[in-house]
């Protein structure tokens, strides 16, 4: 099961049009990178439980027989119910023994078969993903023993109060039983997973497994993680099949049109249909999704430009993200670290609307 009902307030003004789920990364929405690694893995037979802009994402995966190789159950959820909720909304589609259940917006290439293999081992009927980070304090973490067993949780610790630097991926192999241990709607209208079913299996005495993954995984839940996930991307620290065709400098989509005089110093992508001008200078992880046009002379920065926008010529552009359809006039120059709403007409003195922290 894949979990695609969250709000994602903390990537506003992003998603104030788009779901955190249909979120680009390298030109394919976040859930659909989730997709393709589930199927990577033999995980064909999927649901998801949506919720807000839940319409774009069954249009966008309507037909994911054909596009995606998967059969998609979509369960839309008329009020948010928390992570277990989701899953109880979805469980009818839920039969198997074992059932994995993954985040739609995180980017990962966790080794899933692996981790599989590793619950069926471990004979717990919860393996939780686990992930070294440096920050707890912006996830719920767990401590195990010596044997992988979870003994305790902590949830969003300050880094001198953690007792551990493990942070939960919402990476899990549960047991058809666990999903017994999560009430009805009506006895429990909102449950979440970390907070309520862990600690109701805890009271059981229900034995959890937690299992690093040793790989790249991030929540792409911030404006600072998201520009950083794809300079991540661009730079080869997550392994993502991007099938475009890739160069030196990054990788090009097909009906792009770069000008020979265009100067690529470090990694890019370049979106379909995206024109680039004159004397452009793309420096450091640049991310253009498609039909977008770059004016000539114009320089961009460890940026990410969203679909359909349009930047005029000797226009600078820093540690910026444009969302969709955005249009910066000609000699702008774009305060650092900032991130524009979709549609927005940008010039001199205009304000952002948020800036990155």
């Amino acid at each position: 099961m894949i979990l695609a009902a969250g709000v994602g307030s903390r990537l506003d003004p992003l998603t104030s049009q788009l779901p955190k789920p249909l979120c680009p990364i390298l030109g394919k929405p976040v859930m659909e990178h989730i997709i393709n690694l589930c199927r990577i893995h033999g995980f064909t037979e999927l649901a998801a439980n949506t919720n807000v802009m839940g319409d774009k994402i069954s249009e966008y995966f309507k037909d994911a027989k054909k596009n995606f190789g998967v059969t998609l159950n979509l369960v839309y959820e008329p009020k948010l119910t928390g992570v277990a909720g989701g899953i109880r909304s979805c469980r009818k589609y839920l039969t198997d023994d074992v059932i994995l259940i993954i985040m739609g917006d995180a980017l990962t290439d966790v080794n899933l078969t692996a981790l599989y293999e590793a619950h069926i081992k471990g004979n717990c009927p919860v393996t939780i993903g686990l992930k070294d980070v440096e920050d707890t304090s912006q996830y719920g973490v767990a401590v195990v023993d010596k044997n992988n067993i979870v003994t305790y949780f902590q949830e969003k610790p300050k880094s001198h109060e953690a007792k551990s630097n493990l942070a939960n991926t919402g990476i899990y192999f549960f047991n058809q039983s666990i999903l017994d241990e999560i009430p009805s709607e009506t006895e429990a209208p909102k449950f979440d997973v970390a907070t309520d079913l862990f600690q109701r299996l805890m009271s059981k005495k229900i034995p959890m497994q937690g299992i690093n993954i040793n790989s790249y995984w991030a929540d792409i839940g911030t404006l600072k993680q998201y520009l950083q996930s794809i300079k991540d991307v661009l730079e080869g620290r997550v392994k993502i099949p991007v099938l475009c065709k890739a160069s030196e400098h990054g990788f090009i989509e097909s009906g792009a049109m770069i000008d020979p005089s265009v100067k690529i110093q470090g990694k890019v992508y370049i979106g379909e249909n995206v024109k680039i001008g004159p004397n452009v200078v793309l420096n450091g992880s640049v991310c253009i999704e498609k039909n977008c046009t770059i004016g000539a002379n114009s320089y961009i920065n460890n940026s990410i430009i969203w679909s359909n926008s349009k930047i005029g010529k000797n226009v600078k552009i820093i540690n910026g993200i444009l969302g969709n359809n955005c249009t910066v006039s000609e000699g702008t120059e774009i305060i650092s670290n900032s991130v524009w709403a979709p549609d927005t007409v940008i010039k001199d003195g205009t304000k952002p609307t948020v800036l990155i922290k």
